[in-house]
């Protein structure tokens, strides 16, 4: 590898790593945001909490590697072409092909990341979110800690002086709920948390306590002693397409299913739209000396956005069998090589022309 084409390397892969840094932290930071206003959060642990905000990021890197890719090659080279170094390379005798090599070359490697990305990290990330997800909306007295406030089934916040591993396996209960306008407030002496059953339903019984009815359509609070009182939650229905997402891609593969070969279908067009956005960004890049880059900037991100969105429409056009299977998802990497064709073929946009 010669000079020139590490110098190239450099120049494009330091911009890369940095923007997809920038990109994970705005990600996490938003993710981590979002989650913690989840208040079934609260029934996780906080290796749980990050492990979870770890699978979110896991699943946006086949998004952020190639934006982060894709800006860095369109402001280098055209800050590149700005300060006029490629022309001294031209008249130097360097042809434009040689320049593109080192490109071509990172390209193919951010692609090949990419792929790995779809193919095994983004059904594993997705399974460890569902597995999360599940555990967060389920309460187990093996999760709780005595004194410790937790918030199960929306409005319903339970705590116990004393968690045992014996039943009962709740000891000075409270909890508080809120049914048609009233407040309710529990106070019972044990209680008892069982596992999900087959309705996926959940139901903790509290033993021996009252129950305070507390609110303003009544003019007085109404007190009920219990020996036993049974709180049942409908325990939310399976995330289904956060479960198809983490089938592997294999599986994916040998689905009839349409939904399931549009999940299949997206996997396998992430790389090459990763790889097409790359070399569109190369041809978009070309400026005359000293001309501002601001327009092409403004004309890379448009193409940018139109072109994921594009991919998550015809995605979920595919899902509801609007578009057929075939091409199906492979639409937007045909429009998207037209349109690279379209480029290349202006000369005041190819790379591979002079000025």
């Amino acid at each position: 590898m010669s000079t020139l084409e590490r110098y190239i390397i450099r120049q494009i892969l330091g911009p890369t790593v940095v923007g997809l840094m920038l990109l994970t932290l705005l990600f996490t930071i938003f993710t981590g945001i979002r989650l913690l206003q989840s208040a079934a959060l609260g029934n996780l642990a906080a290796g749980e909490i990050i492990a979870l905000v770890v699978a979110h990021d896991l699943t946006a890197l086949e998004v952020l590697l190639p934006s982060a890719f894709f800006g860095a090659v369109m402001m280098s080279l055209s800050n590149w072409h700005y300060s006029g170094e490629a022309y001294a390379a031209y008249a130097s005798g360097i042809s434009p092909d040689r320049l593109r090599r080192p490109l071509l070359q990172l390209t193919l490697l951010v692609v090949v990341c990419v792929m790995l990305l779809t193919l095994f990290v983004r059904p594993y990330a997705y399974q460890l979110r569902y597995d999360l997800n599940e555990r967060s909306t389920q309460l187990e007295s093996s999760q709780m800690q005595s004194a410790h406030f937790y918030t199960w089934d929306k409005d319903f916040v339970i705590q116990a002086q004393t968690v045992q591993s014996t039943k009962p396996n709740l000891l000075d209960v409270f909890a508080q709920t809120r049914s048609n306008g009233r407040d309710i407030v529990l106070r019972a002496t044990s209680g008892q948390i069982n596992e999900t059953d087959e309705q996926n339903q959940q139901r903790i019984e509290f033993y021996d306590g009252y129950s305070y009815e507390l609110g303003a359509d009544s003019p007085q609070d109404r007190i009920t002693a219990f020996q036993q009182l049974i709180y049942v939650a409908q325990r939310p229905p399976v995330d289904a397409a956060t479960k198809r997402k983490a089938k592997p891609t294999l599986v994916l593969a040998q689905s009839d299913q349409p939904k399931e070969l549009a999940e299949f279908q997206w996997r396998l067009c992430m790389p090459l739209l990763a790889g097409l956005m790359a070399l569109i960004a190369v041809e978009l890049s070309r400026l005359k000396p000293r001309h501002t880059p601001y327009i092409r900037y403004a004309m890379a991100l448009f193409v940018y956005i139109v072109v994921f969105t594009s991919a998550n429409i015809v995605t979920a056009a595919v899902e509801n069998q609007t578009l057929p299977l075939y091409p199906g998802a492979f639409l937007t990497v045909i429009m998207v090589a037209a349109a690279f064709y379209f480029i290349r073929r202006h000369p005041q946009l190819s790379l591979s022309r002079p000025l």
